[in-house]
């Protein structure tokens, strides 16, 4: 038992090492990195920081992703206030959770050896793609969910027991729990997975077990969902919370169009996407294609259905809304592991994979190479340090300016959290502190609330970012120059765009 034990010690520490280098190239969290610049990354950082001082999720501050993500970026904030350093020890873990399980579930088909030398190649092809984005997004934490239920159904099918586990049935009932509190669209997974344990169980006549482990299943997913009830509770936020969390995703988020052009999307985008990225595409569908048409993953077909109906679902959730972003996408990544079975398997047909003698040596040079190709793959490596250091950024050169002034207020000002209450450190004392994604005519309220502070001078600074590209523009209202002077202005690249960045200060 102990020596099982150290054995798996040995294969965590490799995926955490496997984790550190892979994302201190890939994540822009990373200390390589001035700083992550992106949005959304922004955003939970400066919700997840705001928790932890004083402020109440949704009540005080307006988001739509989960309160559990939020707090991933509070406790990092801890770590470090004004930077990402915490934000990259937290993707650390949890992509060593999802390298470990996809070391486990590799394990039922493959030898050790070409199990290890398969971990480097799924971090290689995961977060060099371009849904990796910047780095933290929700699907990324929500990565190691996946990939342990994925485990468990497949061990569960290949061990061929009759009746599953409870403790597995309530462990997956958890991980569902701990999806809803990040992005409840990706439950659609878990309903399949728990559909077809209902079913397998249902089509051998076990009746009382089939209601039985749903009963277990729910238990578990309530597991991490009522200490947000409790929070929610005592500061009288759950109706709130509802409103911002579940209702706003389903209300604005979901597209108009007609239910057979849904359908159409949840098949097509992600076979685009994997047309558009063939590195990562031609394994995922050989995995597909040897699931459902070969023998070697598994031999009957009721067990091939229950694994494809967990990736359908999962797609049916993610984008049957009609909207998608480019990191939608990552959440699929889990699925890519059939492929590398498959193809892994067909290598050690042909070849005999086995490093008895220099093996610390070989791995370090296996390692390095895709590491090293990962600064080549990841389109993020052109802002290392080494291109664009923290002086040159707009976040810190407005925030030395701000940051001159004590007790001071800061609005984001008609687009999505820049980064600037990250450099500064400041906490918005208004619940709309950035604009969302939404068209004003839909959902009014938030652009209302940001202009009011304006004229009312309710904020110290104000930061505006004006498109330069041809077609883009953006209106602010009359009272900003009435009320506030420019102090700064600052040209700066933005993902492909390029905006002019612009710092007011209340007269």
């Amino acid at each position: 038992m102990k020596k099982e034990w150290i054995q798996k010690g040995k294969i965590m520490l490799y995926c955490m090492t496997l984790s550190f280098f892979f994302l201190m190239i890939c994540s822009k969290s990373s200390f390589l990195y001035p700083m992550n610049d992106w949005v959304d990354a922004n955003c939970f950082f400066t919700m997840g920081k705001s928790m932890f001082r004083g402020k109440v999720l949704y009540v005080d501050l307006f988001d739509q992703k989960g309160p559990l993500l939020f707090l991933y970026y509070g406790i990092a904030s801890l770590i470090s206030y004004r930077s990402f350093l915490g934000v990259f020890l937290i993707e650390v873990i949890s992509f060593s959770i999802f390298l470990y399980y996809a070391y486990r579930l590799l394990r039922i088909y493959l030898k050790k050896e070409t199990c290890l030398l398969s971990l480097p190649v799924i971090s290689f092809l995961i977060l060099t793609l371009p849904a990796f984005t910047h780095g933290g997004s929700v699907e990324e934490f929500c990565l190691p969910m996946l990939m342990y239920s994925i485990y468990s159904m497949v061990l569960f099918l290949k061990q061929g027991n009759k009746i599953p586990k409870r403790s597995m049935i309530f462990v997956n009932g958890i991980m569902a729990g701990l999806v809803a509190t990040m992005k409840f669209t990706l439950l659609g997974f878990w309903f399949a997975w728990m559909a077809s344990i209902f079913f397998y169980l249902c089509f051998q006549k076990k009746w009382k077990e089939s209601i039985l482990d749903c009963i277990i299943f729910l238990c578990g997913m309530c597991l991490p969902i009522l200490p947000w009830i409790l929070y929610f509770g005592i500061h009288h936020g759950i109706k709130t919370w509802i409103e911002s969390y579940l209702l706003f995703n389903i209300k604005y988020y979901p597209s108009t169009s007609h239910w057979i052009i849904k359908l159409l999307d949840v098949i097509t985008k992600p076979i685009y996407f994997m047309a558009q990225n063939l590195g990562f595409g031609i394994p995922f569908m050989i995995g597909i294609c040897v699931l459902l048409f070969d023998q070697l993953l598994f031999t009957k077909k009721s067990h091939k259905w229950m694994i494809a109906s967990l990736y359908i679902f999962l797609c049916c959730g993610v984008f049957c809304g009609g909207v998608s972003f480019r990191y939608y996408y990552l959440i699929l990544a889990p699925f890519l592991i059939f492929g590398v079975i498959a193809i892994a398997k067909w290598i050690e047909m042909i070849y005999h994979i086995e490093w008895n003698t220099s093996r610390f040596a070989r791995y370090m040079i296996y390692i390095t190479l895709f590491v090293t190709l990962c600064y080549y793959g990841s389109k993020n490596t052109m802002n290392f340090r080494i291109y664009q250091e923290k002086k040159d950024m707009v976040q810190y050169q407005f925030a030395e300016i701000i940051n001159q002034k004590t007790n001071h207020t800061l609005l984001n000002y008609g687009f999505l959290d820049g980064g600037f209450y990250t450099t500064t450190g400041i906490v918005p004392n208004i619940r709309y502190f950035q604009k969302q994604n939404i068209s004003d005519t839909v959902f009014p309220d938030n652009i209302k609330e940001q202009e009011q502070a304006i004229k009312n001078k309710k904020i110290d600074f104000v930061v505006t970012r004006t498109p330069l590209d041809k077609g883009m523009s953006y209106h602010y209202i009359p009272e900003l120059r009435q009320n506030y002077k420019k102090v700064s202005e600052k040209k700066q690249k933005y993902e492909e765009h390029r905006y002019l960045y612009t710092l007011w200060q209340k007269k």
